[in-house]
C-alpha cells in the first residue's frame, strides 16, 4: 500500500481525510481476508473450547505489541485492538462450532 501523500505532505484536512479513507478501505479488505481464515479455523475445530487458547492469545498479543513498538505506535492501543479482535473471533468461532455440533 503506497501513500498518495505522506502525512507531512498533506496540507489540508481533506488531504488527510483522503489518506485515512484509503487506509480504512485497505484495513477493511484485510479484515475481510482475515475473517475468511477465522471462519475456516472454526470449520476445522471440533470443540468450542478450542476457540480460546490463552497461551496462543498471549503470544499473539506479545508479537503485536513488539511490532507496534517497532513502528512507533502505542503498544497499549495495539494490544487493546488485538484483544478486542481476538475476543470477537473467539465468540464467532464458538458460535460456528456449537451450531455445527448441534446439527449432528
Amino acid at each position: 500500500m503506497t501513500a498518495i501523500k505522506l502525512p507531512a505532505d498533506c496540507e489540508t484536512k481533506d488531504d488527510v481525510r483522503v489518506e485515512i479513507d484509503r487506509i480504512d478501505n485497505a484495513l477493511i479488505e484485510l479484515f475481510a481476508e482475515r475473517h475468511g481464515y477465522v471462519t475456516r479455523m472454526a470449520e476445522i475445530k471440533t470443540d468450542p473450547h478450542e476457540a480460546n487458547d490463552p497461551a496462543r492469545i498471549e503470544a499473539i498479543v506479545a508479537k503485536r505489541r513488539a511490532q507496534a513498538l517497532d513502528l512507533d505506535l502505542d503498544e497499549d492501543q495495539a494490544e487493546l485492538l488485538w484483544r478486542t479482535l481476538i475476543d470477537w473471533n473467539i465468540n464467532y468461532e464458538k458460535g460456528i462450532i456449537i451450531a455445527r455440533t448441534r446439527k449432528k
